[in-house]
C-alpha cells in the first residue's frame, strides 16, 4: 500500500511538472522585441540622416530626463507620473517637429 502511494505521487508529480513542457511546445514564438527609443522602421527610411540624428539625440535628452525624475527624492510619485507624462509629450512634439522638417 505504502509503494503504491509513492507510485502514485511520483505519476501526479511528474504529470504536473510536464504539463508546461507540454503547452510550451503548442505556443508561437514571442515576436522580436520593438524597442519605443528608435523610430519605426518605416519612419526610420523616411527621415534624412540628419533627422535621424536629431532624433536619436531627442531620445538620449528623454531617457535622461526621465531617470533624472525617477531618481529625484524631492518628488513625490503621484506628481513623478505627470512630470513624465509632461516630459514624454513635450519630447513627442519635438520629435514631431524633426519629422515635419521644421
Amino acid at each position: 500500500m505504502k509503494s503504491l502511494k509513492l507510485l502514485l505521487s511520483f505519476i501526479v508529480l511528474a504529470a504536473v511538472a510536464a504539463a508546461p513542457l507540454v503547452r510550451a511546445e503548442d505556443m508561437p514564438a514571442p515576436a522580436a522585441p520593438t524597442t519605443s527609443a528608435a523610430p519605426a522602421a518605416s519612419d526610420a527610411t523616411k527621415l534624412t540622416p540628419e533627422q535621424q540624428a536629431k532624433i536619436t539625440a531627442l531620445l538620449k535628452e528623454q531617457s535622461a530626463a526621465l531617470k533624472a525624475l525617477k531618481t529625484d527624492k524631492k518628488i513625490k510619485d503621484a506628481d513623478k507620473k505627470d512630470k513624465a507624462k509632461a516630459i514624454r509629450a513635450d519630447f513627442k512634439a519635438q520629435i514631431e517637429a524633426v519629422k515635419a522638417g521644421k
